[in-house]
């Protein structure tokens, strides 16, 4: 029977994220979706101990690298975690639409390295052997994370074959019961640990993914991974909690503490809400349209900007893309003027076309630069200083 603070848990993230689902046009929300991907990539990898700026995540998107080759390994990482979850409805539906399958953990790790440099390629072993990790392959060798001892490579089919009979939607026609499974399974897959490296990407990925069969993703306008690393510590305390064997005959029927499990699970779907609460905050239309009209009056104080830019911006964030002739009828200005104004917008990203295209509408687009300024508190506070500083 699921716990009622579960239960409770899992209602409130299902109407939350219909909320948050049904706030912005569709058409705004792909923008503001691919606007985040940079910041999921930014954060997954963070968790493992890579911090690549924001700035440099955006250089790499336009094939600007780094001189150095350190930076430049980061860079690409993101590039490819930006990549893999970008391709994520492609995945599931190469695996059934079912995220509950080594096929499609298999498939996102297979995704993930291979884009990634050889740096970031092998890894060491305890015993100080230096392997190479294969692109979707699983472990042959044994590991330890922390003090848990990953179940050996010779069992793994076996443990893996368990996990996903274990948790097959299709047959849990409980929706709330579906959401719990999805933060069980985060910790069963990392306790299984199926790949030589990369697990946490893969986890992380997977959870994206299956919120988004639950449609609880709201077009991609959330994801885990901010406010796992933004709890780490706790993040990882929780995981490493729930790898303790059972307490005693009321701590479920498994090997594994059931207690700790709930409990894994209640932090993971507080996390989930809490970022779904933070983006329906952030993406609230009266303050997105007042942060709009900051910054413009800002950039008109420094004299790059023509006042008249807020009347093209907040509308398309209010209607996804406005067709070209609506510049000149938002702003009053003359034809030439008109765009002008529309190409200074383009070039500073905060427009979008279809490439080559000179016909096609103005669609909303919102680079990582502005960042600071439109999404407040998605990085950083020190981050977004450098941002605003650079920008």
């Amino acid at each position: 029977m699921l716990p009622p603070e579960l239960r409770a848990l899992a209602l409130r993230i299902v109407e939350a994220a219909a909320r948050l689902s049904s706030s912005l046009h569709p058409v705004t929300a792909s923008a503001i979706a691919d606007f985040l991907r940079p910041a999921n990539s930014y954060y997954s990898n963070l968790i493992e101990g890579h911090d690549t700026h924001p700035l440099d995540i955006a250089r790499a998107l336009h094939e600007d690298y780094s001189a150095d080759s350190r930076n430049r390994s980061l860079q690409l990482e993101a590039k490819a975690h930006i990549a893999v979850h970008a391709h994520l409805p492609e995945l599931l539906t190469e695996a059934g639409d079912n995220p509950y399958t080594q096929t499609f953990w298999q498939a996102v790790h297979r995704a993930f390295y291979a884009h990634l440099p050889e740096e970031f390629r092998w890894t060491t072993t305890l015993e100080g052997d230096r392997l190479p990790v294969v692109p979707g392959e699983l472990r042959t060798s044994e590991v330890k994370v922390g003090r848990h001892v990953a179940p050996a490579a010779e069992v793994l089919p076996a443990f893996l074959q368990r996990l996903e009979d274990g948790y097959q939607p299709r047959y849990e026609h409980d929706r709330l019961a579906r959401v719990v499974q999805i933060a069980a399974a985060h910790h069963r897959l990392a306790w299984i640990h199926p790949f030589l490296d990369g697990n946490g990407r893969v986890m992380r990925l997977f959870s994206d993914a299956a919120f988004r069969i639950e449609g609880l993703d709201a077009g991609g306008l959330w994801s885990m991974s901010r406010g796992l690393a933004r709890s780490e510590s706790t993040y990882k305390q929780a995981l490493a909690a729930a790898d303790t064997q059972r307490e005693n005959d009321y701590d479920g029927r498994g090997n594994l503490s059931e207690r700790q499990l709930v409990a894994f699970c209640i932090f993971f779907l507080e996390t989930a809400l809490d970022q779904i609460t933070y983006m329906t905050s952030v993406l609230a239309i009266d303050d997105m349209l007042s942060r709009l009209q900051g910054l413009v009056q800002l950039l008109v104080i420094k004299r790059k900007w023509r006042p008249e830019t807020y009347y093209v911006l907040e509308a398309v964030f209010l209607k996804g893309s406005i067709a070209r002739r609506e510049v000149e009828r938002l702003t009053g200005l003359s034809d030439k003027t008109a765009k002008a104004l529309a190409t200074q917008l383009l070039q500073a990203g905060l427009l979008a076309t279809q490439s080559g295209d000179h016909l096609t509408p103005y669609r909303a687009a919102y680079p990582i630069g502005f960042a600071p300024a439109l999404f407040p508190g998605l990085y950083p506070a020190g981050k977004e200083i450098d941002m605003i500083n650079m920008g």
